[in-house]
């Protein structure tokens, strides 16, 4: 599965694509891309972050043993 910012690098070479093309349908097709592909990335962010928040979640609310060692 890609990352972030594995989807960012692939949106900003549709970016570039899009700037070469004569073609305002290619121009806007690949303008189309790089916009699903930002949103992609921000799907990834979103989940990383929530999975990050549940691990902490579960660390802080995990049982610890307050007692000193020897």
């Amino acid at each position: 599965m890609l990352d972030a910012t594995e989807y960012r690098a692939m949106a900003a070479e549709h970016h570039r694509l899009a700037g070469m093309c004569r073609s305002p349908e290619s121009r806007e097709r690949h303008l189309r891309m790089e916009e699903e592909l930002l949103t992609l990335a921000a799907g990834q962010e979103c989940l990383r972050a929530s999975h990050t928040g549940a691990i902490d979640v579960l660390a802080s609310s995990a049982p610890r043993d307050h007692r000193a060692t020897p």
